[in-house]
């Protein structure tokens, strides 16, 4: 059975019971034809991430379903496995081209990475560090709302870690920046990969320090302080911050 994992946007193709759908064979894809728009093989492990539009057939007993509700879903192994085959399809498909000379990239035999066929430069993956914190205040949570989002759903601060800075100071810039608090205590605890497309997401727990909440309106709708027992809409169960918000973190 061929592991071929299949992507349109932001889904992934699942049987009728929301499971990995299994019966894709690679004589079904051929890049450029049919709704297909790329196809990446991992050499090391033999598994295979394909990108399709809406011209693409989906096959009998198959079904797109969102992958972010995918990763609700399932365990860290198959979430695993999704999110790194739809990471490593979307870097093939921005990466067609080197950056320091212009020539083709084509599939490196001795790691997954992308050679020059020009300058002979080897290309890896990357991976775009973001850190998201819960800030607590006693018994109470800072959650906010995004200008994105458009279902009322509330989550934690997030944001990505800049040049020259360390994670923990990533950290208090980003709930400065949204919030206008400082804080303090910040403390790791876990993480988990976004490939929308590329992030890596950092976990920390922080303490509020000081300051008045005052929301960065360029991207936040609303930011309040929420009690445990009275939580508004949140992301489901195996989102990271779902595990903020329920201390479900175990180092």
């Amino acid at each position: 059975m061929e592991n071929i994992f299949v992507y349109r946007d932001r889904d992934i193709l699942v049987d009728a019971d929301g499971n990995f759908f299994k019966a894709c064979k690679v004589s079904d894809f051929e890049k450029g034809k049919d709704g297909v728009e790329e196809i990446f093989i991992e050499k090391a492990t033999g598994y295979i991430g394909v990108l399709v539009n809406s011209e693409w057939n989906i096959p009998q007993g198959a079904q797109f379903s969102p992958l972010r509700g995918y990763f609700f879903e399932h365990n860290a192994d198959d979430t695993r496995l999704a999110s790194r085959m739809r990471g490593l399809v979307q870097w093939r498909r921005s990466m067609q081209f080197c950056p320091a000379c212009g020539s083709p990239l084509v599939s490196y035999d001795k790691e997954t990475a992308l050679q020059c066929t020009g300058c002979g430069k080897v290309h890896y993956p990357r991976i775009e560090p973001c850190i998201i914190t819960l800030v607590k205040k006693g018994d109470e949570i800072l959650l906010l709302r995004t200008l994105r989002e458009k279902e009322g759903i509330y989550s934690c601060l997030s944001g990505f870690v800049e040049i020259g800075e360390t994670i923990e100071q990533a950290v208090k810039r980003e709930v400065k920046e949204e919030s206008n608090l400082e804080v303090e205590n910040v403390r790791y605890v876990g993480s988990q990969s976004w490939p929308f497309p590329d992030q890596l997401m950092l976990a920390f727990y922080c303490d509020y320090k000081s300051g008045e909440l005052k929301i960065q309106e360029s991207e936040i709708k609303d930011a309040q302080w929420f009690r445990k027992d009275d939580l508004p809409k949140l992301y489901g169960k195996g989102s990271i911050a779902w595990r903020l918000i329920n201390d479900d973190f175990s180092l």
